[in-house]
C-alpha cells in the first residue's frame, strides 16, 4: 500500500474512532451520575443471637467498642452455660486481632471476674465495680453481652447489683443500637 492511500484509509477510520469514545465518555459520565450515594450502617432490628459455626459449635455474642459505639465479635462458645462464657470473654477484653481492627473494652479493670446468671425472663449480673464508676458505653457493653448470651430469649431484663450497695437492682435491656436502657424509660416497661 503506498503513503497517500494509507493515510486515506486512516482519514475514514478517524470519525469511528472519534464516535466509539465519545460513547465510552457519555456511558462513563451516565454512570457515574446514577444518583448512588453512599450510606452509614443502619441497624436493621434485633440482634443476631448464638449462631452456628462451620463445625456445628455455638457462637456467642461479645460487645466491645469502637470509635462508632458498641459492636458485637462473635467467639466460640462450648457446650453448657453460654452466659458465664460470654462474661469471661468480655472481662478478657478482645483479642489481639480485635484491637488490630480498633477493637477496645471500656470495662474498668477488676481483680474478680464480672458474675452472671439466668434469671426468669432475664440475667442477674454481679459487678466488681460500682455503675458511677463506669462509662455509660462500659455499662452497654456489659448488658448486651449479658442479654445476647441468655438463655431467657426475647427481650430479657438485665438486673445489675453493685457492690455495697444493697439487694436493689438497676433494671435494664439492651436496645436495638447496642445500647443499655433503664427498663421503665426510653419506651421499656
Amino acid at each position: 500500500m503506498s503513503a497517500p492511500i494509507m493515510l486515506e484509509n486512516r482519514r475514514r477510520q478517524m470519525p469511528g474512532v472519534l464516535c466509539r469514545t465519545v460513547a465510552v465518555m457519555a456511558a462513563a459520565a451516565t454512570l457515574a451520575g446514577c444518583g448512588i450515594t453512599d450510606t452509614d450502617a443502619h441497624p436493621a432490628g434485633q440482634l443476631v443471637r448464638g449462631s452456628l459455626t462451620a463445625s456445628g459449635g455455638r457462637l456467642l455474642r461479645v460487645y466491645f467498642v469502637t470509635p462508632q459505639g458498641t459492636w458485637p465479635v462473635s467467639r466460640p462458645a462450648q457446650a453448657g452455660d453460654r452466659l458465664p462464657q460470654a462474661m469471661k470473654a468480655l472481662w478478657e477484653g478482645p483479642t489481639a486481632d480485635e484491637r488490630a481492627r480498633g477493637v477496645v473494652t471500656h470495662l474498668p479493670w477488676a481483680a474478680r471476674p464480672i458474675q452472671a446468671r439466668t434469671t426468669e425472663g432475664g440475667v442477674e449480673v454481679r459487678l466488681p465495680w460500682l455503675v458511677r464508676d463506669m462509662k455509660s458505653v462500659a455499662v452497654s457493653q456489659l448488658v448486651c453481652t449479658a442479654a445476647a448470651a441468655s438463655d431467657a430469649g426475647g427481650d430479657p431484663v438485665i438486673e445489675v447489683l453493685e457492690p455495697g450497695m444493697g439487694n436493689g437492682t438497676w433494671r435494664v435491656r439492651c436496645d436495638e443500637n447496642g445500647t443499655a436502657d433503664p427498663v421503665g424509660r426510653g419506651g421499656f416497661s
